[in-house]
């Protein structure tokens, strides 16, 4: 029984007579009370938030605190704090929710520090599909921070609450009753920063805030009050996590810089797929991603369309560019120029399409030439099952027959310049022709086996997207990331 308790909580504990008993405070917030209770028709642990009497006489208090145990109760997920009552009486609101024993997140860094990469990998997943169920629900939390993050004692998994200022349905908007903006500014999205309406992505970007914390032992920005706080978010850009925390993998780290974009739309588009990142980021499956095996399959299928289209460029442009020279009026000189920008233009357009694709899915280069070179590997090794890990016997004979071949016609060749008299220029011509087919038939022959046994195309494919044309094409790709499409279904 809690004794030390004030008159006005007394009130509390007429309230609940005969259904719980009070035992000790958890804590206080900015929208009430905390108390650890005893369900005595249960014989279980609950945790009860009240109100504070003074607060309750304001009609506008009284229905924000009801609208948060409403929000919740509407929440199922192994990842929030469920609620399993509410109630009011003239006196007293509260509501009741699950009791998880344990500390929060912010007490976590505060009294140990950074969180090792493992376990900060594997929060982000939780606290992203928990955020993923509220916004499938029209819930916005609009304070996700550390101390609004349970982390259970008994099996570490992280558990959401406190979502007192959450936005429900279509009002997005960031400010408060009284107009001023509601949040904790050190963990505030841009948008909501500014008093603009927010949206999921903006729990995103205060997630990214956490994980940074979380994984660095640091904030993004410091600042001297929350109002200097509240402008670096908005303007300033922030150190990327690898600066700071160098023993961050590289794609984890990568993809909290992500959620940190200014730009909600640069973000992830939901939850969901910011879980799946930070999946692949620590823990890579066996094969690459869904987005990445559909960029290689891609690729390979457009293939022979690019060899077509490489024949037709090379046929057509030349004439096209005759036809710019030599046209005596200017309008086929112009149609002419604009066709031949088409050509050239239209496969950087497409390709351009498919980075931005792949970039909206959370992947970058790095990724991409990682997962090419993965298949690069798994295709040699394969080859060489097959065919052995030197040239093949065709392979060598044809080469010799090359070899063979061409100097048979470079001897024809110096006969017929030093001593012409040696045979009949007839024969000489003979010998020339037939030393050049059968070198050129047999370098056909063992480059085609030489290709058909060391996969050059993947290569090649490798070489384009490692170099400076793919890091072009990557950058550019980048500069205006496409909206964000509709969030997933959740898949707990």
């Amino acid at each position: 029984m809690l004794r030390d308790l004030d008159p006005q909580h007394r009130t509390l504990d007429r309230a609940l007579a005969g259904r719980y008993v009070l035992e000790r405070r958890l804590g206080r917030g900015g929208m009430g009370v905390v108390f650890l209770a005893r369900e005595l028709v249960l014989e279980r642990q609950v945790a009860i938030k009240l109100l504070p009497p003074l607060k309750a006489a304001d009609p506008r208090a009284r229905r924000r605190f009801l609208d948060e145990a409403r929000t919740v109760a509407r929440l199922s997920h192994p990842n929030i704090v469920p609620v399993f009552a509410v109630d009011e009486s003239p006196d007293a609101v509260f509501f009741v929710m699950a009791y998880v024993e344990g500390q929060t997140l912010g007490q976590r860094i505060r009294d140990q520090g950074m969180l090792p990469p493992e376990e900060g990998a594997r929060l982000l997943r939780e606290v992203a599909r928990a955020l993923a169920h509220a916004h499938e629900r029209g819930v916005v939390h609009r304070d996700v921070k550390p101390d609004n993050i349970l982390l259970d004692a008994a099996t570490g998994r992280a558990l959401v609450f406190d979502f007192g200022i959450a936005r429900v349905g279509g009002d997005g908007g960031s400010t408060g009753s009284g107009g001023g903006v509601v949040g904790t500014a050190d963990y505030m999205s841009p948008e909501q920063a500014s008093g603009l309406g927010v949206d999921a992505r903006s729990d995103l970007y205060s997630l990214g805030v956490v994980g940074y914390h979380a994984l660095s032992g640091r904030l993004p920005f410091d600042a001297p009050d929350g109002y200097a706080m509240l402008a670096r978010h908005i303007a300033a850009p922030p150190p990327p996590l690898a600066s700071v925390a160098p023993h961050v993998p590289r794609r984890l780290a990568q993809v909290v810089d992500r959620c940190l974009h200014k730009e909600p739309a640069a973000r992830f588009p939901s939850g969901v797929h910011l879980a799946e990142a930070v999946g692949f980021a620590f823990a890579p499956p066996a094969g690459p991603p869904i987005a990445l095996r559909a960029f290689l399959v891609e690729g390979r299928d457009l293939s022979p369309v690019a060899l077509a289209y490489g024949a037709i460029v090379g046929l057509a442009v030349p004439l096209l560019a005759l036809q710019l020279l030599t046209a005596a009026d200017l309008g086929p000189r112009i149609a002419a120029a604009g066709l031949i920008g088409w050509l050239l233009v239209l496969p950087v357009v497409m390709t351009l399409a498919r980075v931005r694709r792949l970039r909206a899915a959370g992947f970058d280069r790095d990724d991409l030439t990682d997962a090419l070179a993965v298949e690069l590997g798994r295709r040699r090794e394969e080859l060489a099952f097959l065919y052995g890990e030197g040239a093949t016997r065709v392979e060598r004979v044809a080469r010799r027959l090359a070899y063979a071949g061409l100097a048979v016609a470079a001897a024809m060749v110096a006969v017929g310049l030093l001593a012409p008299e040696f045979a009949p220029i007839s024969a000489q011509l003979a010998a020339f022709s037939t030393g050049g087919a059968v070198a050129l038939l047999a370098a056909v022959v063992a480059r085609a086996r030489t290709e058909h046994r060391t996969d050059p195309k993947g290569e090649r494919r490798l070489r384009f997207w490692a170099g400076p044309l793919g890091r072009w094409l990557f950058r550019l790709g980048g500069r205006r990331t496409p909206s964000a499409p509709a969030p997933a279904p959740h898949r707990p």
